[in-house]
């Protein structure tokens, strides 16, 4: 893990949640894992003529992901090893409700699914933040202890 380069994008604390939100969203965009695999020849074509003009709705989706992106979301994964499976199980809950929402996590939703109140839930997912925070800075600190050896 790149813990100095992931510090950098980070920021402080209050950024860590910020790494999961982005990883719910990348993880959105990369391609799906089913493909079809038999097409048939015949071109596709929409099958009422009104809607060839473009009148209808446009269903806009995201771009896909850019290599830093896909970055990060390797980094947020290998980061998430190192939570118990609940917590873990917590922050990719919460980083997933987040996705396309202004106002962040629905809490309510995700202590539906565990069967928690709103507020441990929250709690929980600070108290893994920190806990990652802590697990980076300590795997930074290794890397330049190790750097100072090697260049020693």
């Amino acid at each position: 893990m790149d813990a100095e380069r992931l510090l950098r994008h980070v920021g402080d604390v209050a950024g860590m949640p910020g790494l999961f939100f982005e990883a719910a969203e990348t993880e959105r965009k990369l391609p799906g894992v089913m493909r079809t695999r038999y097409r048939v020849a015949w071109p596709e074509y929409v099958p009422d003529p009104g809607l060839a003009y473009g009148y209808n709705d446009v269903d806009v989706r995201p771009g896909p992901a850019d290599a830093g992106e896909v970055w990060r979301y390797d980094q947020a994964l290998e980061l998430a090893r190192v939570l118990d499976a609940d917590d873990a199980r917590i922050v990719w809950m919460a980083a997933h409700s987040a996705v396309r929402r202004q106002r962040g996590p629905a809490w309510r939703k995700v202590a539906k699914i565990t069967g928690m109140h709103p507020a441990t839930v929250k709690r929980r997912f600070e108290r893994a933040m920190l806990q990652l925070w802590y697990e980076l800075k300590r795997a930074e600190s290794d890397a330049g202890a190790f750097e100072g050896v090697k260049g020693g």
